[in-house]
C-alpha cells in the first residue's frame, strides 16, 4: 500500500472520528438545553447521538490500532518464554482474522438490510447506512494492524504505545 494512501486514510479517519464526537457533544448539549431550559424534548436527538457514538467508537478503534494504543493484555505475553515480537505477531494475526470475519459479517448485514430495509425509529434512516461503519472500520483495523507490524519489524517501532518511551527519552537526552 502506498504511503500516501495510508496518510490520507489516517487523516480521513481522524476527521470522521472528530466530527462524530463533535456531533455527539453538540446534539447532547442541544438536548439538555431544550429539555431543561425550554421544557421541550428533541425526539431525534437520542438516535443521532447514538449513531454518532457508534461511528466515533468504531473509527477511533481503527485509530487506536494504528497508534498501538488499543487495549491489549500483555501480562501473559511477558510470562511466556517466546520473544515478545513473535507473540504479538501471532496475537495480531488472530486479530486480523477476527476483523476479517467481522468485515464479512458486516457486509452480509448491510446486504440483508438493503434487501429487507430496516429504518431507524425517529429519523426513518435506512440502518444500512449506519451499519456501513462496521466493515469499514474493521477493514481499516486490518490495514492498521498490518501497518503497525510492518513498522515494528522494519524500523523497530514498539507495537504498544508508550513501550520503550523511557529508552527513547534517555537516547534523546544522551544525544543532546
Amino acid at each position: 500500500m502506498s504511503r500516501r494512501f495510508l496518510t490520507a486514510a489516517s487523516k480521513l479517519e481522524l476527521v470522521v472520528a472528530n466530527l462524530s464526537l463533535a456531533l455527539l457533544v453538540a446534539v447532547l448539549g442541544a438536548q439538555i438545553v431544550f429539555r431543561y431550559i425550554l421544557g421541550i424534548g428533541l425526539s431525534w436527538s437520542e438516535e443521532v447521538s447514538r449513531f454518532a457514538f457508534v461511528w466515533f467508537v468504531y473509527i477511533s478503534a481503527s485509530l487506536a490500532a494504528q497508534r498501538g494504543s488499543h487495549i491489549r493484555v500483555t501480562l501473559f505475553a511477558r510470562l511466556l518464554p517466546l520473544n515478545d515480537r513473535l507473540i504479538f505477531l501471532i496475537a495480531d494475526a488472530i486479530w486480523v482474522v477476527f476483523n476479517a470475519f467481522v468485515v464479512i459479517a458486516g457486509i452480509l448485514l448491510i446486504q440483508r438490510t438493503i434487501a429487507y430495509p430496516v429504518y431507524s425509529t425517529s429519523l426513518f434512516l435506512p440502518l444500512a447506512y449506519i451499519y456501513t461503519v462496521i466493515p469499514i472500520a474493521h477493514a481499516l483495523m486490518i490495514v492498521r494492524i498490518v501497518e503497525r507490524q510492518w513498522r515494528s519489524w522494519k524500523y523497530g517501532i514498539p507495537l504498544i504505545a508508550g513501550e520503550g518511551a523511557a529508552e527513547e527519552k534517555a537516547a534523546r537526552e544522551n544525544r543532546a
